[in-house]
C-alpha cells in the first residue's frame, strides 16, 4: 500500500506541473499577460512580443528580458534579446520547394537565435506546419540553448494552392530574468505552388 500511495502522489505531481505549465506567461517586454491565439499550435501559451513586418509582408518577432539581478543596469550586458521569423533575412526560409524533398514538397523554417549575457542559459523551443488552406502537414519541432530552426512541409497537389508556415514559440529565460517566459504563434507569409508536369513543386 506504500508503494501505491507514493506512485499516486507522484502521478499528481505531474499532473499539477502540466497545470501550471499551462496558464500564460507575461507578455515579453511588458511583464503583462495576454490573450491566448485559440486554434494556433501551443495556443495555450501564446504571447505577443514586438513584432514589424518587412516590406514584403515577412513578420519579424523580438523578445526582450532583463536582468532584475541586484547591481544590474538597464545595458546591454544586462538584457537578452531574441529575434525570430520565417525569413529571417534569407529568401529561401519563406515557403519553398524543399531539398529535403526533391522539390516534392513545400517547407519553410522558422528560426530563433539569442543573443545578450544570458543567451547561452536561455532555452529555445519552436514548432512549425504547413498549410495551404486545406491540408495540415505534419508538426516539426526543435529546442535549445540560445537558438532553434525547424521546418515542416506539405506535398504539392495539381491544383494551385496558397502555402503558408504557421509556428509557435518558446522563449524561457534563465533565472532573475524579467519576464521569465514569453512565447508567440508566427506565421510566414503565403506563396502560391501547385504541382508540375514532373511531380516538382512549381510555382503557380
Amino acid at each position: 500500500m506504500k508503494k501505491l500511495s507514493k506512485m499516486a502522489c507522484f502521478s499528481a505531481a505531474l499532473v499539477v506541473g502540466a497545470v501550471s505549465f499551462s496558464p500564460s506567461p507575461a507578455y515579453a517586454g511588458t511583464g503583462s499577460p495576454a490573450a491566448p491565439a485559440a486554434g494556433s499550435l501551443g495556443a495555450e501559451l501564446s504571447q505577443g512580443p514586438v513584432a514589424s513586418t518587412s516590406a514584403d509582408g515577412e513578420e519579424v518577432f523580438t523578445f526582450t528580458a532583463r536582468s532584475t539581478a541586484p547591481g544590474a543596469k538597464s545595458a546591454a550586458a544586462d538584457r537578452i534579446t531574441c529575434k525570430g521569423a520565417y525569413r529571417g533575412g534569407k529568401y529561401y526560409d519563406a515557403p519553398h520547394p524543399g531539398a529535403s524533398s526533391k522539390k516534392r514538397r513545400i517547407n519553410a523554417h522558422l528560426s530563433v537565435t539569442c543573443t545578450g549575457g544570458g543567451a547561452g542559459a536561455t532555452h529555445v523551443t519552436v514548432a512549425s506546419r504547413m498549410v495551404d488552406g486545406r491540408r495540415a502537414g505534419k508538426i516539426s519541432t526543435d529546442k535549445g540553448f540560445r537558438s532553434a530552426k525547424t521546418g515542416g512541409d506539405l506535398a504539392c497537389v495539381s491544383s494551385k494552392r496558397g502555402y503558408q508556415g504557421k509556428g509557435y514559440v518558446y522563449v524561457k529565460f534563465p533565472p532573475r530574468y524579467s519576464p521569465p517566459s514569453a512565447s508567440l504563434n508566427p506565421v510566414s507569409i503565403i506563396k502560391a505552388f501547385k504541382k508540375g508536369k514532373k511531380g516538382l513543386c512549381v510555382k503557380a
